[in-house]
Formats: structure tokens, C-alpha cells, sequence
């Protein structure tokens, strides 16, 4: 059946990494409508990649990039049956390995964070979910060395990572030249901490633009808030 949102469809079964509300987030939150050129790291299904083609410029190009074969040749799926096919391009490639001529205006990531966990690789046999989600492949100074390198003077940067997490890659992206003007405080219910950040990062460091955000309210509804941010994907708001 797949992942039915206002203006196409996400299949995601030959993804280690499912849809989530991460991306769902981060999709919507991005500021993209200046980009001419986007890339998406850890693109997995295409969700990120086909959230910006619907709202960024005609003329923009998108793309995306995995070291899963499986998930590429599903976002390749995904992006043949929704409208903006001809902006996007998904390649099987890792981020050390991957080059382009021309800088970015933004790149986007959900990039794996939690720490590699020797106990429980011992066990688990799928590497691709290993890799989606600990930071086996993909470290976050290396995430970030390619990012400098990659965007262009003006460009942007935006992730989304566990709050705990976020306060340490702050500080690294600091350490390459990035620095963090804009976030989203996310907690789940308005007693609750918040447990994720939407961060954009640019090579000019200016103030901090820092918001909150709350999904459900005490009634276990979604908030007007999050429904404003969502709105032009979920099916429902």
C-alpha cells in the first residue's frame, strides 16, 4: 500500500530505514524555495528528496544519495510515480566516495546517530539497518567534512538528530566552519522533553533563530502547530 501523501506515494518495504516522523519533520521544514540545486544524504526510500521537489522551484535539481542498492532502486521507484521524476537522481554511492562539479545550495540528511553497538551487531544480521542507523558507515565529522566541502558559500545545511546528540554536533559542525542559525525544538506531548532537533546550519555564523514545537496535545490529538507544519503532505491535515 505504501506511505499515501497529498501528492504522491512512498513505498518503503525495500528500505532498512521506514518512513518516520523525523523526516516527515524535517521535510517540512526546510526552507527550500531559493535552491537550485539540492542534495539529500541517506535518502533511503526518497522521502526528503521527493518532499523538496514538491516544493521547491521547477528548475531545481535534486539529488539524493545511499550506500543501500535496495533503497536507491526504491526511491527510483518512488520518484517514476510522482510529478517531479525529471528533477531528481538517486545513485548508489557513499558520501566519501561522492563528488560534484558544482556546489550545493542545500543539503539535507536524517543521517544515522546512534553509537555503534558491538553487542548487538554481533547479533544482528541486517547490515543495511545497521548502517541506516548507527553511525557504522557514516560518522558525524566525516558527515560533516563532505557538507563544508559540498555547500556552497550561501547554501544551508539541515538534519534533524536526538536532542542529546545534537549538543556535541553542534560543536563539530562549529569545528568545520558551520554554524547553527535556525532550530526546532521538538517535544511529543507538552510534558514532555524535547527529544529531537531540526538544525540548519550555514557557513556564516549569525544569531539563532530557536523554536518549539509540540506533536500531540494532551488529548492525544496532533496539535494545530504540527498540522501547520505538515499540512501540505499528510493526507489529513
Amino acid at each position: 500500500m505504501g506511505f499515501k501523501f497529498k501528492q504522491f506515494t512512498i513505498e518503503d518495504y525495500a528500505c532498512a530505514m521506514k518512513v518516520g516522523t523525523d523526516s516527515l519533520m524535517l521535510g517540512s521544514w526546510v526552507q527550500s524555495h531559493d535552491a537550485q540545486k539540492i542534495l539529500d544524504i541517506g535518502t533511503g526510500s526518497g522521502l526528503l528528496a521527493i518532499m523538496l521537489a514538491q516544493k521547491s522551484q521547477q528548475a531545481c535539481i535534486i539529488d539524493a544519495i545511499d550506500i543501500d542498492a535496495a533503497a536507491i532502486s526504491q526511491a527510483r521507484d518512488n520518484a517514476k510515480n510522482c510529478p517531479w521524476e525529471a528533477q531528481l537522481s538517486f545513485h548508489n554511492i557513499d558520501l566519501q566516495t561522492f563528488c560534484s562539479a558544482t556546489a550545493y545550495d542545500l543539503i539535507v540528511s536524517n543521517p544515522p546517530y546512534f553509537p555503534i553497538n558491538i553487542r548487538v551487531n554481533k547479533t544482528q544480521s541486517a547490515k543495511n539497518r545497521l548502517n541506516a542507523r548507527q553511525t557504522l558507515a557514516l560518522d558525524h565529522p566525516t558527515l560533516l567534512r563532505a557538507v563544508s566541502t559540498l555547500l556552497s558559500s550561501d547554501g544551508k545545511f539541515c538534519c534533524v538528530l536526538p536532542m542529546d546528540i545534537a549538543t556535541l554536533f553542534i560543536t563539530e559542525a562549529e569545528s568545520v566552519g558551520l554554524f547553527c542559525t535556525r532550530e526546532l525544538q521538538v517535544q511529543p506531548k507538552p510534558s514532555s522533553p524535547v527529544i529531537r532537533l531540526l538544525l540548519e546550519f550555514t557557513p556564516t555564523k549569525t544569531s539563532k533563530n530557536s523554536e518549539r514545537l509540540t506533536i500531540y496535545n494532551h488529548l492525544n490529538q496532533y496539535t494545530q502547530e504540527y498540522k501547520k507544519l505538515c499540512k501540505d503532505y499528510y493526507l489529513n491535515f
